[in-house]
C-alpha cells in the first residue's frame, strides 16, 4: 500500500510546486496522475510479481518527477504547451488501453496489443517522453535537465525489464516493432 501513498504525494507534490495560476499542462499532469491512481489501485493480478530492484526502479521512475517546478500560466508559450497538451492526450489514451494491466513495476498483468499499443510496444513512456520534451522547453534549467536525464534513465531500464516478464512478449516484438518512437527505437 505504499506505492498509492507516494503516488498521492506526487499529485499533491506536483500541484503545489506549480505557481498559482497553474498551467494548462500543469493541470492535465495532476489529473492525469490522479487517473493513473486510480487504475493503479484497481489494476489486475500479476501472473508475476515484480522483485525489490523492479519495484524500487518503478518508484524512482515515476516519482523523481515530483521534484520537478512548474511554471505560471503567465509563463506558458504555446509551442511547449501545445506538445504537453498533445502528450498528456495520447498519454491519457494509452492508459485506456492499458486499462486494468497497469503497473507500477514490471509484471505480467497481460499482454494489450490495442490502441496505442498497435503502434508502439510503450506508449505510455513515449506520451510521457513527449510530454517531458514540451516540459523541458518550457522550463529550461540545469534542474530540469538534471531531473529528467535521471527519469530518461530510469525508463529505459524499466522497458527493457518489462519486456522480459511478461509472457508472449516475443511474438508481440515481431508484430510492433518499434519499442517508443517509430523509425528509431
Amino acid at each position: 500500500m505504499a506505492a498509492p501513498a507516494v503516488w498521492l504525494f506526487l499529485v499533491i507534490t506536483q500541484a503545489a510546486n506549480s505557481p498559482l495560476p497553474p498551467s494548462p499542462s500543469t493541470v492535465l499532469l495532476v489529473l492525469i496522475n490522479t487517473v493513473t491512481l486510480s487504475l493503479f489501485l484497481t489494476r489486475r493480478a500479476a501472473k508475476v510479481e515484480p522483485g525489490k530492484v523492479d519495484m524500487t526502479l518503478a518508484l524512482l521512475g515515476t516519482f523523481i518527477v515530483a521534484f520537478l517546478r512548474g511554471n505560471a500560466i503567465e509563463g506558458t508559450s504555446i509551442v511547449p504547451a501545445a506538445i504537453q497538451i498533445y502528450a498528456l492526450i495520447g498519454w491519457g489514451l494509452s492508459l485506456a488501453s492499458l486499462g486494468r494491466s497497469f503497473g507500477l513495476a514490471p509484471a505480467d498483468r497481460g499482454l494489450v496489443r490495442t490502441g496505442a499499443y498497435r503502434l508502439v510496444r510503450h506508449p505510455i513512456y513515449a506520451f510521457e517522453l513527449l510530454f517531458f520534451v514540451g516540459y523541458l522547453l518550457q522550463v529550461t534549467t540545469l534542474h530540469t535537465v538534471v531531473i529528467l536525464s535521471a527519469w530518461a534513465i530510469l525508463q529505459v531500464i524499466r522497458i527493457l525489464r518489462e519486456e522480459s516478464v511478461i509472457d508472449g512478449y516475443g511474438e508481440y516484438r515481431e508484430q510492433t516493432k518499434w519499442r517508443l518512437i517509430p523509425g528509431v527505437w
